[in-house]
């Protein structure tokens, strides 16, 4: 089904050179084959540490939306308690977002450098000896 949009794309957007190319370096790579993946120190440094904080920040989302959730329903009406409550819930969105768009600006910048620093899995199984 790809490669049918990709003819049909192709043959109407005079892009299609640079929207093929640029599909091929960013899609996953699921074969299992970890010859593919650039095993850098700096690069899997860096592909682990960004792992890592991308769970941390999950789990801290989750952590404000319990507590804010928890607050709220124990406020008993007081609005000061209610309101602190949905600020907390406000300020675990926006931390949620900011995790979000910087995975995407890394994923994008990842590309464009041609490495895959996005991908700790396969790191990691690359050097635990797991592909």
């Amino acid at each position: 089904m790809l490669q049918k949009l990709l003819a049909l794309e192709a043959s109407t957007n005079p892009l299609s050179g640079f929207v093929k190319s640029a599909s091929e370096k960013l899609s996953p790579n699921f074969s299992g084959d970890c010859s593919a993946v650039a095993t850098g120190p700096l690069e899997t440094l860096i592909s682990v540490f960004l792992g890592f904080f991308t769970a941390l920040g999950g789990l801290m989302f989750l952590v404000y939306m319990v507590f804010a959730g928890l607050t709220w329903i124990t406020a008993n009406g007081e609005k000061g308690k209610i309101d602190t409550a949905k600020q907390s819930m406000i300020n675990g969105a926006i931390g949620l977002v900011v995790v979000i768009v910087s995975q995407a600006i890394i994923g994008i910048v990842g590309g464009v450098l041609g490495i895959d620093i996005l991908n700790p899995i396969l790191i990691l199984n690359n050097i635990w000896g797991g592909c």
